[in-house]
């Protein structure tokens, strides 16, 4: 995946030289995950979540295979982006509430913060090591070897699924399927808890990971550094989660979920401001690693939380929805690239994670008392 996405980046910048239509492809991503994340987890709530997952990155595999054939051959066009990156959102949609709900399946709630985060560990080991192979990829043999090489990876990588063995089908199945949808939308509505997570996670999307689309502009306009330097600051910012997964991982069951939760967002906040305006490269390295590892150290304390705060019948439902705020991190892409091409690139980042940090600490009390969870 984070080949996919750097590559998606660089070819959009090639073909339009334009902050506004990288922010723009990035954004029919996220409509297509919002379109279809509700339903994605009714789906994964009714069926086997393993065959989904199986299903659906057999499905993204071919769409990057197809789209490198694309670039290859030079028939690649701006609109034929549009089209694939609004299917690979609705995969998402589905792939986001089936991989947290399996991890919930096979270690249960006591190993939950251990199991995702070591689950993003292994995500951001691969993210440090694609982010270097990207940016090679990309300099030296091209756009089109980039998304053969994720498309093959990701088709390669289901084969590990046929490994896990168990039964992971919930018994919502027997229910019709627009009621299992609606159950699942009224239990988050009359859920405080879970709903001021979602917002938070909806708002840390947008501003706080869509930055990551913005790299490439970053790299080549801002910082001068080029294919290479934008696979190296990706990379920085992988190591920075993989430090951070592990400290939390570390951490066990971790009574105060909610402090962790609060601290490490606004952590995040306040160093991507810092990361927006840094015009040094090697400031910004370091400052991409801080700024990844805040926001993955985030992303498992959340995961974790919504989670344990659910009950087990309507917790592929709501992990849909939750997986739903992943799709503002497009449209936040969308957002940056019109900031972008009005004003700079590092307004629109700067402004991101302004707004960031002063909602988490305005919100923070909040945040900070969600403890262990109670009985509903």
């Amino acid at each position: 995946m984070s080949v996919r996405m750097l590559a998606q980046g660089w070819l959009v910048l090639e073909i339009t030289d334009s902050p506004f239509w990288v922010g723009s492809v990035a954004g029919l991503q996220g409509l297509g995950l919002l379109v279809f994340g509700v339903f994605g987890g009714t789906i994964v709530d009714r069926y086997d979540k393993r065959k989904v997952l199986i299903l659906v990155h057999c499905l993204s595999g071919v769409l990057a295979v197809f789209t490198g054939v694309l670039v290859i051959t030079g028939m690649v066009e701006v609109w034929h982006l549009c089209l694939i990156v609004i299917l690979q959102g609705a995969l998402m949609g589905t792939q986001l509430p089936a991989t947290n709900s399996l991890a919930y399946n096979l270690v249960g709630p006591g190993l939950l913060l251990n199991s995702m985060a070591t689950r993003l560990l292994a995500m951001n080991i691969s993210r440090f090591i694609g982010s270097l192979i990207a940016g090679v990829l990309l300099s030296s043999f091209g756009v089109g070897s980039a998304y053969i090489f994720a498309g093959l990876s990701s088709i390669i990588a289901l084969v590990i699924l046929l490994f896990i063995t168990g039964q992971f089908r919930d018994v919502s199945g027997r229910e019709n399927f627009f009621y299992s949808t609606q159950q699942g939308l009224s239990y988050i509505l009359n859920n405080r808890r879970i709903l001021g997570l979602l917002l938070l996670s909806l708002l840390m999307e947008m501003f706080g990971f869509s930055h990551l689309i913005m790299l490439p502009i970053i790299a080549r306009d801002v910082l001068g550094v080029g294919a290479i330097g934008l696979g190296l600051l990706s990379a920085s910012s992988g190591f920075g989660s993989i430090i951070s997964t592990l400290f939390v991982a570390g951490l066990g069951d971790f009574d105060k979920k909610g402090m962790l939760l609060g601290c490490t967002a606004l952590c995040a906040g306040l160093s991507l401001i810092m990361f927006a305006f840094s015009p040094w490269f090697a400031a910004s390295i370091l400052l991409a690693a801080i700024v990844g590892g805040a926001l993955m150290s985030y992303d498992v304390t959340i995961g974790t939380i919504i989670q344990l705060l659910v009950t087990d019948s309507m917790r592929g439902r709501v992990l849909g929805v939750y997986g739903l705020t992943f799709g503002f991190t497009p449209i936040g892409g969308f957002v940056a690239g019109i900031i972008a091409s009005l004003m700079s690139v590092q307004i629109a980042l700067g402004l991101g994670g302004m707004i960031l940090s002063l909602f988490i600490a305005a919100r923070f009390r909040f945040i900070s008392s969600i403890q262990q969870p109670e009985n509903e």
